[in-house]
């Protein structure tokens, strides 16, 4: 599954009070009225005093590291004055809309197409961060592939009004009043606020609760009613309260809203160009998730990326550059930390998991590897250098390296840093520390950042940084992790428990598990391609269970032996064959395990980086 992530950050404060809303832009959206998956825009703009003024839609979004150009979706783009007459308007590229006689501008209509629906290629957009318009059940808007704002106005205050059927509800984080049950209206100080607020209209699966005086919103769209608000408030909880403790007891917002879509597995919204994922924003997150009818691999996938996405509170909500801080939405400055931005946010994400009890030190050490794995398979850049030049190649290729050798960044950093400091200081007193002095309204200058962070921890810090972030040398994973009592070797010698060459691909139409990757000389059942899977052990393989009775199959931890139940198609009598696993001699790669000769200093120092939160 491709996950992703937006750290967007953007904001004064969720909790601007309508009385205090100047006039600026006044939009209106009409979600009773949709045909085709389209939406109808009505813009009344701020006084414009040029004659010529330039209407803007984003082409890039904070953090999402990749061109979007939203407005490709929009149509009909007409621009009126006070009498209804038509204005001429130019549309020298995909985002510009260049209007004539502006002064005289009362509003602006046109069309926007959603973008879940859109052709499947290269551009497109990756669910969370994109629209999708269902007619009288479900409407996902990023605002950004909405409406933009004029050239040198886009911190002007925004009011939106939604009109919508009267059963569907509005979760978001932006301040909300409901005159009426068929009316929303939002208001936000600027466009960059705006546009940090997602809203999910759906009806209401909705639960909430409390967490280091946070209040919490979780907000579900399940097209089967599979997944329900009340089950991912469980998930969410536990990781909640593990992350209040990291950050001292207290969270860093006073509201969050986790918005949620599931679309069931045959599900047309489905697709290989967008993925599953997220996309984070200062005070919500939205989901793009696979509806999966096993509870536990639902708690396992919602925890695994809702810690990520949570976690963005700190970075970059309250430690950002300038450039992402003031974000261009049509010429975008790229900051060059990701490796902070993300990188330092997913490896904390799983630390506060293993430290909070959520993931076991043994499942923390099979994410490190994990991450080394993916991180091969990218070539050893500048992180500071890809991080700058991230939207163009060669490096937009790399960006999903962000969260794997970002990752481990963060961790050896971490281990440096405590090593260095006897156990005083770690890598999250460093955050907490930038955060108290920037937080949300406050940017850094990029260059700053790194000399920084090394004048608050120890001058030895800035060696790590010019070999390994600014630098391109490898990271130096058994140097490392020796410190805290690893043990790592690029290549080993080992041996392995196998059935052969097998693999298994799901059927989406059929509902059927197959035999993949393997043919019936190369696997101990004999299993050709594309057979079905009826059964294992006599129990029939579902869903539910697949991942619980296929993945010993494929990586078998014990060599007891397994009947497996098989078909060519639905028309043949089923087979059963009972094989044990064999030992085999292999060269194992990027081994990571604990070092039973590890002395009492590196178990001290790896029990001081994962020491479990205090409560």
């Amino acid at each position: 599954m491709k996950f992703a992530s937006l750290a967007l950050l953007m904001g004064l404060t969720t909790g601007v009070a309508f009385a205090q809303q100047p006039a600026g832009y006044q939009i209106t959206l009409d979600l009773q009225q949709v045909a085709n998956d389209r939406i109808k825009v009505v813009v009344q703009p701020p006084t414009l005093t040029e004659n010529q003024a330039t209407y803007i839609m984003p082409s890039v979004i904070p953090g999402s590291y990749s061109r979007k150009d939203y407005g490709r979706f929009v149509s009909g783009f007409t621009a009126l004055d006070a009498k209804g007459r038509k204005l001429k308007v130019k549309h020298p590229s995909p985002n510009l809309f260049v209007i004539d006689n502006a002064r005289t501008l009362a509003r602006l209509e046109y069309y926007v197409d959603d973008t879940w629906d859109a052709r499947q290629d290269d551009n497109f957009i990756f669910q969370p961060g994109g629209t999708n318009f269902e007619a009288g059940r479900d409407f996902v808007l990023n605002h950004y592939g909405l409406y933009g704002y004029f050239d040198g106005q886009k911190m002007m205050p925004y009011q939106l009004t939604v009109r919508k059927p009267a059963d569907l509800y509005g979760a978001t984080a932006l301040p909300k009043q409901s005159p009426s049950a068929t009316e929303d209206v939002y208001t936000a100080p600027s466009y960059v606020t705006l546009s940090d607020g997602p809203i999910l209209y759906s009806r209401p699966d909705t639960a909430s609760f409390a967490a280091g005086g946070a209040r919490i919103g979780v907000s579900v769209v399940s097209e089967s009613g599979v997944v329900k608000a009340a089950q991912i408030q469980e998930i969410m909880r536990p990781m909640a309260e593990a992350l209040a403790q990291y950050f001292g007891g207290e969270m860093p917002v006073e509201h969050y809203e986790f918005l949620l879509y599931f679309p069931g597995l045959n599900s047309p919204l489905n697709s290989k160009n967008g993925g599953y994922g997220a996309m984070e924003h200062s005070y919500s997150s939205v989901y793009f998730l696979p509806e999966i009818p096993d509870p536990d691999r639902v708690k396992s996938m919602v925890q695994e990326v809702a810690s990520h996405e949570f976690l963005h509170m700190l970075a970059p909500l309250n430690i950002h550059s300038r450039e992402i801080g003031e974000f261009d939405f049509r010429d975008p400055q790229m900051s060059q930390h990701l490796w902070l931005y993300e990188g330092v946010t997913e490896y904390i994400a799983q630390l506060v998991q293993v430290r909070g009890g959520l993931n076991t030190p043994d499942e923390f050490r099979q994410h490190i590897k994990q991450k080394i794995d993916n991180a091969e398979k990218y070539p050893n850049v500048s992180f500071t250098t890809m991080s700058r030049q991230i939207l163009d190649a060669p490096y937009k290729d790399m960006y999903q390296n962000v969260y794997e050798k970002g990752a481990l960044i963060g961790f050896l950093l971490d281990i440096r840093l405590q090593e260095l400091s006897q156990g005083r200081q770690s890598l999250r007193d460093v955050l907490l520390t930038l955060r108290q002095k920037y937080g949300p309204t406050r940017s850094f200058e990029d260059k700053d950042l790194i000399p920084e962070f090394v004048s608050l921890t120890n001058p030895q810090m800035q060696d790590f940084f010019d070999r390994y972030v600014i630098g391109n040398e490898p990271l130096p994973y058994a140097e490392y992790f020796q410190k805290i009592g690893w043990h790592y070797a690029a290549t080993e010698e080992g041996k392995t428990l196998a059935f052969g060459n097998i693999g298994f691909n799901y059927d989406s139409a059929r509902e059927q598990f197959k035999a993949a990757q393997t043919k019936a000389a190369e696997n101990a059942f004999g299993l050709e391609e594309g057979d079905i899977i009826v059964a294992v052990n006599n129990q029939s393989v579902t869903m539910a269970n697949a991942e619980q009775l296929l993945r010993p199959l494929v990586e078998p931890t014990s060599a007891e032996p397994v009947t497996v139940r098989f078909q060519a198609s639905a028309a043949v009598k089923p087979k059963e064959r009972t094989a044990t696993p064999r030992t085999f001699d292999v060269k194992l790669h990027n081994v990571l395990r604990v070092d039973p000769a590890a002395t009492p200093a590196q178990m001290a120092l790896r029990a001081q980086v994962l020491k479990p939160l205090s409560h």
